[in-house]
C-alpha cells in the first residue's frame, strides 16, 4: 500500500496484522450520519461515496473514493459526534478496515504519527479548498471540464447522477451540457 510507505516496517508490518477485511455489496452503508466515525478505510476495489441528506430528503454528493483510496475520520470531532454525512458504497467493495483507535496505536511513536497525520490533513486540506474554490469561481461545465482533467477515472465509475449531484446540477442538464459540449466519453 503506497499511502504506508514512508511508514517504519513495524508500523507497516502492525497495520497489515491488525488490517480487517472489507467487502461489502453495492448500496451498503457504510456510515450513518447519526453515528460517529470510527473506522480507518482502504479500498482495493470499488467506489464509495460521502453523502449529505438536507431537510427535504434530497442527497448531496460531498466525495467520491475510488480503488486505492484510504479514507478515516481526521478529526476528534468526526470521531465522537453524529458525522452529519453519510458513507455508502456505489459497487461491490473489497479492502481492509481497521478502528481508528488500533490503527493510530499501530504507529511506532507519536512523533511517526503526526507526521501521517499532517501528511492526510495536508491533502484533506487542500482538495476542500480546490472543490469550494472550484463551486465559487467556476460554471457547471467548467467544474465537469475540471473534474475530467484532475479526476476522469470518477467519470467512468460513478453514475451520471452521483457525478451531475457533485458538480451541483441536475442529471439532465449534466446530460446537456455534456451534448452541447461534446464531453461524452
Amino acid at each position: 500500500m503506497t499511502h504506508f510507505a514512508q511508514l517504519s516496517q513495524r508500523t507497516q508490518t502492525k497495520l497489515m496484522t491488525l488490517a480487517r477485511p472489507l467487502d461489502a455489496n453495492k448500496s451498503d452503508l457504510l456510515l450513518s450520519a447519526e453515528a460517529p466515525w470510527t473506522c480507518v478505510y482502504w479500498l482495493s476495489e470499488g467506489v464509495v461515496r460521502m453523502y449529505y441528506l438536507d431537510q427535504d430528503g434530497q442527497e448531496h454528493n460531498k466525495r467520491f473514493f475510488l480503488a486505492g483510496d484510504l479514507f478515516w475520520p481526521v478529526t476528534h470531532s468526526l470521531r465522537t459526534k453524529a458525522i452529519g454525512f453519510s458513507i455508502e458504497t456505489l459497487s461491490p467493495v473489497l479492502g481492509q478496515y481497521w478502528l481508528f483507535d488500533e490503527f493510530k496505536s499501530a504507529f511506532k511513536d507519536n512523533f511517526e504519527w503526526l507526521i501521517f497525520n499532517q501528511i492526510w490533513m495536508e491533502r484533506l486540506l487542500e482538495a476542500k479548498l480546490s472543490r469550494e474554490r472550484d463551486w465559487l469561481q467556476l460554471t457547471a461545465i467548467a467544474r465537469y471540464r475540471q473534474l475530467l482533467v484532475d479526476q476522469p477515472t470518477l467519470i467512468d465509475q460513478v453514475p451520471a447522477h452521483h457525478l451531475a449531484s457533485y458538480l451541483g446540477i441536475t442529471p439532465v442538464t449534466l446530460s446537456r451540457l455534456k451534448k452541447t459540449h461534446n464531453l461524452n466519453k
